[in-house]
């Protein structure tokens, strides 16, 4: 595979090193379709309380309130939810914890949860935990690995032990010091673990760039942080995910941090309450700024889709005309020519692009490639 990079990072953006809670919202927004609304009455809701589906999914209130009204966008309709702030919740999971007890849990509750796809972690001898914070600035899982490295292990040993996995590697970057240590300080009770350190080339969090740059064949499976936290509440707490960790950052705002926000919370009241500006002009990205996907933050609802909201200042250089060097596919990690994509003004396009953004990031001309790549990624 080609030479992957080490993204220079700005020195002036310092993510705190504490993280913020933001668990009371005056209202949450969850997404809602005019036939379901219809169907939908003013009422009181609980923490936790089924309301709807929505695009094939169960959707669930964070918060115990009332449903108040509906929230329209240029893209999409929410249902209204006034927080009321008593944390009325229907939750009746488990509330003493052993071995025993959780690995029975999980093996029961694992055949009913919609979202993990058994086959894969059949017949396999690896289980991986990609661990990897690739983006620059975003500080999400090394806040979760220190504030859930026991539940991380666990949910880690069930799965080994209830799909005969038997080898269990973390991987993590050699720059993320706090987890390295998280980890290293519990691992010892579990034979079959091991922490991999990996060094701080980018994306080496992608998963087919993972498989590639640590020759990780079909035996492996592979989960996200994220991912393995969702199974531990839905099959050892019994109970829906409520609460995501979003971080705020940027080289337009004075304090970069990582929050614990309520899911449905308006990105607007967020900013608005906790975000300082030494800025007045600013651009805002969602998730990353390598492949730069410009937004507007007004409407902006915080989903489990949204990972951190970039507020940036203008780039000082303007796109000039492509010389025609070759960088941008010299540096692809998935040779899929964006420099093709760019000279057909995107009719052509390429499946193994992975929207890292390495292409823009390396470009002499400032070309924004990402234009002419189709959909950007949601990694």
């Amino acid at each position: 595979m080609k030479k992957l990079l080490t993204i220079a990072k700005d020195a002036s953006i310092k993510v705190s090193s504490q993280i913020t809670n933001y668990l009371e919202p005056t209202h949450i927004y969850l997404p809602i379709t005019e036939e379901i609304l219809q169907n939908t009455e003013i009422k009181k809701v609980k923490k936790g309380e089924k309301l709807y589906s929505y695009q094939g999914k169960d959707v669930y209130s964070s918060v115990s309130g009332r449903i108040v009204g509906i929230l329209k966008t240029t893209e999409k309709s929410y249902l209204e939810i006034k927080n009321d702030y008593k944390e009325e919740d229907l939750y009746q999971g488990m509330h003493e914890f052993t071995t025993v007890n959780i690995k029975t849990n999980f093996s029961q509750k694992i055949k009913e949860y919609p979202n993990f796809d058994v086959q894969k972690f059949q017949n396999k001898k690896i289980l991986i935990l990609n661990g990897i914070e690739d983006e620059p600035y975003i500080a999400n899982r090394p806040f979760i690995h220190k504030q859930e490295t026991s539940s991380i292990l666990q949910m880690l040993d069930c799965i080994s032990e209830v799909f005969a996995i038997p080898e269990v590697r973390i991987y993590l970057k050699e720059n993320d010091r706090e987890s390295i240590e998280a980890f290293e300080e519990r691992i010892g009770t579990y034979p079959n673990m091991s922490v991999s350190i990996l060094p701080d080339y980018y994306p080496i969090g992608n998963e087919k760039i993972l498989r590639e740059y640590v020759k990780l064949d079909e035996d492996a499976c592979i989960l996200t942080t994220e991912t393995l936290i969702d199974l531990y509440l839905n099959t050892i707490r019994e109970r829906q995910k409520d609460v995501i960790y979003v971080t705020i950052t940027g080289n337009a705002i004075k304090n970069p941090q990582v929050f614990r926000v309520k899911i449905g919370t308006l990105a607007s009241e967020l900013v608005q309450k906790c975000i300082e500006f030494k800025e007045k002009n600013y651009k805002v990205f969602l998730n990353g700024i390598m492949n730069r996907q410009e937004i507007n933050l007004e409407g902006l609802v915080i989903t489990e889709n949204v990972r951190a909201i970039y507020f940036m200042k203008p780039l000082k250089y303007q796109p000039k005309k492509c010389i025609h060097c070759g960088k941008c596919d010299d540096v692809c990690p998935r040779k899929s020519h964006p420099y093709l994509a760019v000279q057909t003004k995107g009719v052509y396009t390429n499946t193994e692009c992975i929207h890292c953004g390495l292409c823009t990031f390396i470009c002499p001309s400032y070309i924004d490639l990402n234009e002419y790549l189709g959909k950007r990624g949601e990694e």
